[in-house]
């Protein structure tokens, strides 16, 4: 029988709905280090901020940042799409492992942060993939 991944435990143990990854950057420390040097992940958002165009940049056509993408707690086999956030707050960058919809939400909502990249990961077996891109 092929083992599922879950993500309920990591949800039950971050009850803000988000994980961070990384210490938080200040931003010539995050131009300085090209970000925050995510592995095995794949861009699917760059903020007009950022990307080399001057104008926000998605990998998947029609879509917004509102409906880029929708957490999933367990998968139907053992692969699980997980979502990383980069946003910009109070002159620091931060990096985050979205858990709920609801924090993504969240971000959104505050207009004191920017979200400047999102990224998804294919994960197996869930929680060594996360431990490559944390600290």
């Amino acid at each position: 029988m092929q083992e599922k991944a879950d993500n309920t435990q990591l949800i039950r143990s971050n009850p803000s709905g988000l994980l961070e990854l990384k210490p938080p950057l200040t931003i010539p420390q995050y131009r300085d280090n090209y970000g925050f040097n995510l592995k095995e992940t794949f861009m699917i958002y760059e903020s007009k901020r950022s990307h080399h165009t001057g104008n926000d940049w998605y990998a998947f056509p029609n879509k917004s940042l509102e409906t880029l993408f929708k957490v999933q707690e367990k998968s139907e086999g053992d692969l699980l799409v997980v979502y990383i956030v980069e946003t910009i707050k109070a002159g620091r960058v931060h990096c985050h492992l979205v858990l709920t919809d609801s924090a993504f939400k969240s971000i959104l909502a505050d207009k004191r942060q920017h979200v400047l990249q999102v990224h998804q990961m294919y994960s197996q077996f869930f929680s060594d993939h996360i431990a490559k891109n944390m600290n």
